[in-house]
């Protein structure tokens, strides 16, 4: 069997978080996103990500500070940075699958039975989620990792599986790096329910409360509101067409009125945010969605369908920002907790047009993509069909052949 790297979802990395303190002091400890990590999931046994961050290093009196440290600061160019003496990164590289990346140890394990080891021809490669691609250490890690898994290999090209924001992270790896030393490393971009553009669900994080330590709680969003991994990439007309994401009373917004939508509800850090990293004002995005230029490599695509799934959000006709507000506690937005969804059957949301995006640029559509109905965005990567066809994928009859997923 070729190397296998798995790239993972949003907040599904562990991350190194390290603060040097005013006092001298240091602290450095691990941290997992609560409401993306189950405790069965969660390392050395830990009861949960705050119980895991303590034993870790982290000092139980500074939990209520760790937000602060893990938020961005926005600048007025709209560029993201760590907050003062905070350094952040992943906890490793390829070398402890179940420490890096916990939520992805049943995969491996389903994998291993395919005939991979894990930590030997089996990695993981987390990253930094809260910054957009090309923004944190990723695409060197990727080289590097690669580099070592085909070497290892004696030379047999590397399969990159990637899931959810993972596979935007890989698609912008495999456009941004050396096309020849990609075509020479990597064999097939296998992705499991890609997040290959903006998302209109993410959106709404941008002006809710940040995430707590509690993983049941329900009016907390699942990152911090200033992470730009995912709330600023913009919402491509391409992607999204004039669906409408989000009403306002009778206001309505589309992809196409993003920024108003994050200056109506006070977000203007990420409105600038945005407006910096627009995933339509990157060359490497736009070879893809506007040029329609294929990888240098063959990509194979799985995903679920015939799903109810996020659109957008209605609410009930709250008071927009005023001229004198700059956060969104000013706005109505955040006042209403529930807002009402605008859910579709599966086919004509977020779920869907998130995951068509390669149409857009595989060479062959037919071949290089298969819905899977019924199966959700996380279980994708254990459904057994769909690990069937990375394992097929994978294999394949030869190194130059790569089956299709069509079936």
């Amino acid at each position: 069997m070729p190397p296998l790297i798995i790239i993972p979802g949003l907040g599904k990395s562990a991350l190194q978080v390290n603060v040097e303190r005013d006092s001298g002091a240091h602290t450095s400890f691990t941290f997992l996103v609560p409401a993306m990590t189950p405790t069965r999931l969660l390392p050395s046994a830990a009861t949960s990500a705050l119980n895991y961050a303590i034993r870790t290093g982290l000092n139980p009196q500074d939990a209520d500070s760790v937000p602060e440290w893990l938020s961005l600061m926005i600048g007025d160019d709209g560029r993201a940075t760590n907050m003062p003496e905070v350094t952040v990164q992943p906890v490793s590289i390829g070398t402890d699958f179940a420490a890096e990346c916990p939520l992805y140890v049943p995969m491996a394990n389903l994998l291993q039975e395919r005939g991979w080891s894990i930590d030997d021809t089996m990695q993981c490669l987390p990253y930094d989620y809260r910054y957009p691609p090309g923004e944190n250490a990723f695409a060197p890690h990727f080289l590097k990792l690669v580099t070592r898994a085909v070497n290892s290999a004696g030379g047999t090209k590397a399969v990159i599986a990637c899931h959810s924001q993972g596979c935007l992270m890989a698609y912008h790896a495999l456009r941004a790096l050396d096309q020849t030393w990609v075509s020479t490393h990597v064999r097939v971009l296998f992705g499991f329910a890609g997040q290959f553009s903006g998302c209109s669900d993410c959106l709404r994080w941008a002006f809710q409360r940040g995430w707590s330590w509690d993983p049941d709680d329900a009016l907390a969003s699942p990152v911090d509101p200033t992470w730009a991994g995912e709330l600023a990439l913009d919402l491509q007309p391409s992607v999204y067409g004039d669906a409408v994401l989000y009403r306002n009373g009778d206001h309505e917004y589309r992809a196409r009125d993003a920024r108003e939508l994050l200056d109506d509800a006070g977000a203007l850090s990420m409105e600038r945010a945005t407006d910096h990293y627009s995933l339509a004002g990157q060359d490497w995005f736009r070879d893809g969605d506007v040029e329609r230029r294929p990888l240098p490599v063959p990509g194979r695509f799985v995903y679920g369908t015939d799903l109810p799934t996020t659109i957008g959000y209605t609410f009930a006709d709250v008071a927009t920002r005023p001229e004198s507000c700059a956060q969104p506690q000013c706005a109505g937005f955040m006042a209403q907790l529930k807002p009402a969804v605008i859910e579709s059957n599966g086919d004509g949301g977020d779920s869907a047009w998130m995951n068509e995006v390669p149409a857009h640029w595989t060479n062959d559509p037919s071949c290089d993509m298969r819905s899977l109905p019924g199966v959700t965005h996380n279980d994708v990567i254990t459904n057994v069909d769909a690990v069937n066809l990375l394992v097929a994928v994978a294999a394949g009859s030869s190194p130059e052949e790569v089956p299709c997923v069509s079936g």
